[in-house]
Formats: C-alpha cells, sequence, structure tokens
C-alpha cells in the first residue's frame, strides 16, 4: 500500500529517474561494499540504499528516520562504481539522497543542522578554522600529548580516544595560500597547488613535501589566492547549493592562473573538484567554465605519471611499505596504479595487503558520526597490517592518513604513516646522503 505523499514539499535535489533506473539489481557491488561486509544487511548495501531512493522517487515509501539511518551509515566510498557494470552515478544518488532529507519531515534532523553549520561557518572558513585548529596541532607535537597517552585519562573516552590518535604529528606550521614552495633547480614547466581547508592547515608538512617533490621533476608549483574548500565534504552530507557556491568560487580563483595544471594532493578534494562540471551542470552560466576547470586537475600521482619519462630523480628508500588507496583517488578518479609505479622507483619492497582499497572507515567526517562503524573498518585494517608487517604505512588522502594514525596507535603497530609526498619527499632525500 503507497502512503500518501502528497502534502510533502518536493525536494528540489532528489535523485533523478534516469539516475535510479540504471540500478539493474544484479548485486555485483554488494561485495565491494564496506558496510555490507561488516553488517551483511541488503538495506545497508549500494542496491539496497537505491532501492529505498527508488521507492521514495516512486511513492510507495516515505523518507522515514529509517530510510535517512540506512543512508548516513554509507561511506560513499564509490567502491561500488567500480564493481558496477551499468555504470550507475552511486556518488550522485546518495548526495542527492542525502539533500531530500533537508526537505522531508524526519526527525533526526539536528545533527544534519549541526554539520552543516560547522561545514560552512567552520571548515570552509580559514579565518574560523585555523585558529580552532592551532591548539590541536600544537598538541600533536607536544610533550603533553606524550603525558596524556601514559597517564591513560583518555582511556574511558572511546571517541575523544581516537580522534586523538587521528592527529598527525611532525606536520608544523600551516600552509596556506601564496606561501612559499620549493623551486626547482632547472624549471621544466609550471603548475599550481590546490591547498584546500582541513588539508592546509593540518597538513601543511604534506604541502611542502608537495612542492619539494615536484621542484625535483623541474616543476614550479605556487598556491594562488584566493582559493578556498573545494566543498567535497558539503556535497557528500547533501548540502548542494553551499557545495556549488565554492565550486564557483574555486573555479574562478584559478582562472587567473590560465591553463596551469592543477595539482591537488588530497584525493577526496580532486575528485569533488574533477565533479565540479557534473555539480554545476543546471547552471548555464558556470558549466562551460566548470568543465575547462576540471580537465586541469591533477592528483599529484597523476601529475607526474604524465610527466616526461626521460625525468629521472634518485631515490631511495630501505624497507617494507604498503600503499593503500584512497576510496575517492581508486574508485571515483579510476587512479591506481600511478602512485605504486611511483613508490616502487625508491627500490623500498611494496607489499600488497588484502583490501588495499576497500575503506578504511574516515570517509571525510564519518568517523566522528559514526564511529561505531568507522571502528570495526578500521580495526579490519589492522589485522590487514599485521599480516604484512610493514614499515611504512603510505596513503595520498588527510582523512585516511589520521585514520592510519589512529589503527598504529589502537593496534600497536611498529609501523610510520606517510602521505605518498611525505614518502617520496623523504626517498629523494635518502638518494642525496
Amino acid at each position: 500500500m503507497a502512503f500518501d505523499v502528497s502534502n510533502w514539499p518536493v525536494p528540489a535535489e532528489a535523485p533523478t529517474t534516469e539516475d535510479l533506473a540504471r540500478c539493474v539489481h544484479c548485486g555485483l557491488c554488494v561485495n565491494a561494499c564496506p558496510t555490507y561486509a561488516i553488517t551483511g544487511l541488503e538495506a545497508e548495501s549500494p542496491r539496497g540504499r537505491i532501492a529505498l531512493a527508488k521507492g521514495i522517487d516512486d511513492g510507495v515509501i516515505s523518507l522515514t528516520a529509517a530510510v535517512q539511518g540506512h543512508w548516513d551509515l554509507c561511506l560513499q566510498c564509490r567502491a561500488c562504481e567500480t564493481a558496477c557494470p551499468s555504470g550507475v552515478s552511486y556518488g550522485r544518488i546518495m548526495e542527492h539522497a542525502r539533500a531530500q532529507v533537508d526537505a522531508a519531515p524526519v526527525t533526526n534532523k539536528t545533527s544534519r543542522r549541526i554539520r552543516k553549520f560547522v561545514l560552512r561557518n567552520v571548515v570552509a572558513r580559514r579565518a574560523v578554522l585555523g585558529p580552532l585548529i592551532w591548539p590541536a596541532r600544537k598538541y600533536a607535537d607536544s610533550s603533553l600529548r606524550r603525558l596524556v597517552r601514559r597517564s591513560g585519562l583518555l582511556s574511558p573516552l572511546a571517541r575523544t580516544r581516537t580522534m586523538e590518535a587521528q592527529l598527525p604529528a611532525h606536520q608544523g606550521r600551516p600552509f596556506r595560500p601564496g606561501m612559499p614552495l620549493a623551486r626547482p633547480v632547472i624549471e621544466r614547466t609550471k603548475a599550481v597547488l590546490f591547498t584546500g581547508c582541513i588539508m592546509g592547515e593540518l597538513f601543511g608538512g604534506v604541502h611542502r613535501a608537495t612542492g619539494r617533490v615536484l621542484a625535483r621533476h623541474g616543476v614550479a608549483l605556487t598556491a594562488p589566492t584566493p582559493q578556498g574548500c573545494c566543498g567535497a565534504l558539503s556535497a557528500h552530507d547533501g548540502d548542494l547549493a553551499f557545495a556549488r557556491r565554492l565550486a564557483r568560487e574555486n573555479i574562478e580563483a584559478f582562472e587567473v592562473t590560465g591553463d596551469l595544471p592543477i595539482v591537488v594532493n588530497s584525493a577526496g578534494c580532486g575528485a569533488a573538484m574533477k565533479e565540479y562540471p557534473d555539480l554545476l551542470q543546471g547552471d548555464a552560466t558556470w558549466a562551460k567554465r566548470a568543465r575547462a576547470f576540471s580537465f586541469r586537475v591533477r592528483d599529484m600521482s597523476e601529475f607526474l605519471a604524465d610527466e616526461d619519462a626521460s625525468v629521472i630523480v634518485p631515490a631511495m628508500f630501505a624497507g617494507r611499505v604498503t600503499y593503500q588507496d584512497p576510496c575517492h583517488l581508486v574508485h571515483a578518479q579510476k587512479i591506481r596504479e600511478q602512485p605504486r609505479t611511483l613508490i616502487r622507483t625508491t627500490g623500498c619492497e611494496l607489499i600488497e595487503t588484502s583490501g588495499a582499497d576497500m575503506c578504511c572507515g574516515a570517509a571525510g567526517l564519518y568517523s566522528v558520526v559514526q564511529p561505531a562503524m568507522s571502528a570495526q573498518l578500521r580495526a579490519r585494517k589492522v589485522d590487514q597490517f599485521r599480516e604484512v608487517a610493514p614499515d611504512v604505512i603510505i596513503t595520498a588522502n588527510p582523512g585516511c592518513q589520521m585514520q592510519y594514525e589512529a589503527a598504529v596507535k589502537e593496534g600497536g603497530l611498529k609501523a610510520r604513516v606517510l602521505h605518498l609526498a611525505e614518502f617520496l619527499d623523504e626517498a629523494y632525500r635518502t638518494a642525496d646522503q
């Protein structure tokens, strides 16, 4: 029996019937889904969530708090897109599905309102984000952190303990647009760096390492102003209007740099920026500009792989390393081999783990808003790392890097966690010695 939805507000951002119809319910996506792997429940699989969205689109079920709960548990890792033979744009479906929640009379909207406020007024505003992150950055490299860990004060506070363990150490001061980067001895080409929000404030060391790595390859990298948050977190949360605003601001900011490549070292940011044309497809004024912008966006590993192969940079790293694919690099951007090729140039022992391309449970704000599922996925990674005992765990996304920091701490592993740029930077410096 169909529910009476005639008096509901019409959701302006609902998934399109065309997108939903692409799913043929074959089920190949199910075993690729992290939440299905943990729960074994059809409603926590891509096929199940699409069925719920289609039921709402057809008017046979209502958008209840229970339906929202199934959508919220999705990591939007997009592993299902890699597995799907029908080309279902699951990431787009989920973004638009979550956007419906704002227009529907569900009961548990408080957490969404809080997230929207934080993403709009804290994360996307560097003047606010910087001062708030400053204490955490100072704490991460302080003797106080060692004392707190030894004291066991955080032991009863599971969520706080995990957040503390995720804080990256040795990142130094933040890196912001306009700050200088390493210059090549012989300049072969130019590019511009996207600095982002969290990435610039908490992972300034990664940006500086990226500058040094590209300088070794003869690339003069600069970070133009103004530029800001890419909008990925807002889009994933269903706040598409604000994500579009941020996209327009970034497109306009980078247009002044001509057609120079835009280098990105955060997988989530890169995926979002490459998909600005999709985000702005309904805007006649910005759609063409978005396409021109997206053609310029390159992940750092992708950019280096596209560079002249005759440029050989001596690199040396002794040890066992494992590379973990960030979801939005391998599944959204389809970049899998380029990072591994770069890692192999160092002479290290690259060890593949089972599930290297399955989500670690970071997923933007996911580890904060869905701590239980995030912890189970992190524990799976710990087990996989124990099997190969790496000296270094390498990834290419800030959320993943923080999740692996927590995994190392919780699992008592003897491994360092490095961004790909940090790893290459270290290998290049070792080769100089």
